[in-house]
């Protein structure tokens, strides 16, 4: 497992990291607190040290799963969490990383993103209460989740933003047009969610399958999309063969190895599937392996209209 410096903040990372989002218990239909910790327990034993929650996450349910789970290991890693919409008002936004700090009971966090941009909050309120948060020393790196590089700029003209969380895997690959590139350029860290699309690059999706949690709503999942989607995520198996490795691992090392990609973010609902997460990163696709999937990928991808986000199916002029 390859610990990564988060450009010049200091702040260190496990190339993979464990998403806490379905320890919240309301997307992904619920989940049991103590399988949750028996994950997060995993995650440690296996070498991954970075964790990744959020206010929205159950409304602070994971932050405190995560916060109890640590007790006593605090010091050996490293925790992301992130501002909700709804309180990024100047006003808000310092109180409720007071209340985060509580629900992770420690007393710094180590990354702060702004989970979503706001649609009626200038961003220029909101990062002068960020800043003001990190020369308190509460926390030491700040991020940008779910903005575009046009909201993105906006942001960097009050402060420092040192690294990104967009959605990013081979079946969504927005990203790849502008901001990514931009990343590169300014040195700026890029923490990719869902790169298994949320099951459908680790063998859990088939053309009939019909869900009944939150990604019933999502784009990729519609009807219209399953057959090629699953094209690509069949592709994954002779390359899994070939290296010993699951569909899985071979979608997360993908997305380990497409440069600019500081780490990947992967949940797991079992403590015995956390250390196929760290498995991940443990092999190297070949480059015409890479470049295969990265074709495949792409003729995917470029079928799909602009939609705003994984989660809203709004179609962007």
């Amino acid at each position: 497992m390859e610990i990564k410096q988060l450009g010049n903040t200091g702040v260190k990372l496990s190339e993979v990291i464990l998403g806490c989002w379905q320890m919240g218990g309301s997307y992904f239909g619920g989940e049991d607190d103590a399988a949750s910790a028996e994950c997060i327990r995993a995650a440690l034993e296996c070498g991954i040290t970075t964790f990744d929650t959020a206010y929205c996450y159950g409304s602070g349910h994971s932050e405190e799963v995560l916060g109890k789970a640590l007790e006593g290991r605090r010091q050996d890693c490293t925790i992301i969490t992130k501002l909700w919409t709804t309180f990024m008002a100047g006003k808000d936004v310092i109180p409720e990383c007071e209340r985060a700090l509580k629900r992770l009971r420690t007393e710094v966090i180590d990354v702060y993103f702004i989970h979503y941009p706001s649609e009626s909050v200038p961003i220029g309120e909101t990062m002068e209460q960020l800043n003001k948060l990190r020369e308190q020393g509460k926390i030491r790196a700040l991020g940008l989740s779910n903005f575009s590089l046009k909201q993105m700029k906006e942001a960097m003209r009050y402060g420092q933003i040192d690294v990104i969380q967009p959605c990013y895997s081979l079946l969504w690959r927005y990203i790849d047009r502008d901001i990514l590139p931009f990343c590169i350029q300014e040195g700026i860290g890029v923490l990719p969610y869902s790169p298994l699309a949320q099951g459908f690059l680790a063998g859990r999706v088939q053309e009939d399958t019909v869900f009944t949690d939150g990604r019933s709503h999502a784009p990729l999942f519609a009807p219209q999309w399953r057959k090629g989607a699953l094209e690509v995520a069949d592709a994954l198996l002779p390359i899994g063969e070939k290296h010993g490795r699951t569909q899985a691992q071979v979608a997360l090392n993908w997305v380990l190895r497409t440069p600019g990609i500081t780490g990947v973010i992967a949940g797991a609902t079992k403590a015995r599937h956390v250390p196929d997460n760290k498995g991940a990163a443990d092999f190297a696709l070949s480059p015409e392996e890479y470049a295969d999937l990265d074709g495949l990928s792409r003729r995917f991808t470029d079928q799909l209209p602009n939609y705003k986000t994984f989660f809203d199916a709004t179609i962007v002029e």
